[in-house]
């Protein structure tokens, strides 16, 4: 695949308008998005005007799955506030929908992120994040990956994802049929983050 994919939700839209989440509800996950965003890892492509990069985080003490994630469309952006983050209340991997609530809707790969979370009670964070270089090392190097022919936001990724993630609590991914991307999980914000700091490191010694 050679063509930039990224920003259009495929899933079957659900969606609430709520206020802005509160600082202390994202707090975290911007930190480590500022992070990401200063080395190029978020962004937007100038050429078609077109965000990438996503994160999400587990929203814990409930009694099934709930999660934060960044609305659609907000790369381009250095800042991001509470109306740039969205919680996804309820999903159906089968039927490619999602339900959530807030200013936006939700980032277009939030059923990659449910598919994962589904994977283990220990993963807490999913990092979505997209570099040329990075991508096309993880592919030579053969790292997990998934298949070139699924594309992005489908139920066929996630499905693709679960099986690549099943009893791992943490790792890395590349997609090979999305261009440039590449997601990290793990327990913690932390966890999430080093995993693709280490990546840089190690292909940019």
């Amino acid at each position: 695949m050679s063509e930039i994919d990224d920003g259009v939700i495929k899933y079957e839209r659900h969606f609430t308008p709520s206020p802005a989440l509160k600082s202390d509800q994202y707090s975290g996950l911007e930190h480590w998005r500022k992070k990401l965003y200063h080395l190029k890892l978020i962004g937007e492509y100038p050429d078609v005007f077109i965000g990438y990069g996503n994160l999400s985080q587990k929203i814990l003490g409930l009694d099934h799955l709930e999660f934060i994630i960044t609305a659609t469309q907000t790369g381009k952006f250095q800042d991001l506030t509470g109306e740039h983050y969205t919680i996804v209340e309820d999903y159906d991997l089968e039927k490619n929908a999602i339900f959530a609530k807030g200013c936006m809707d939700a980032s277009s790969e939030a059923l990659t992120h449910a598919a994962i979370y589904e994977c283990s009670s220990d993963i807490n964070v999913v990092f979505h994040i997209h570099d040329n270089y990075l991508w096309n090392k993880m592919l030579e190097e053969k790292y997990d990956s998934t298949a070139k022919e699924i594309p992005y936001g489908t139920v066929q990724m996630a499905k693709a994802v679960k099986q690549i993630v099943s009893g791992k609590t943490s790792g890395l991914f590349a997609m090979a049929g999305h261009l440039d991307g590449i997601v990290s999980w793990g327990n913690t914000l932390d966890e999430a983050g080093e995993l693709i700091l280490q990546l840089v490191k190690k292909f940019n010694p």
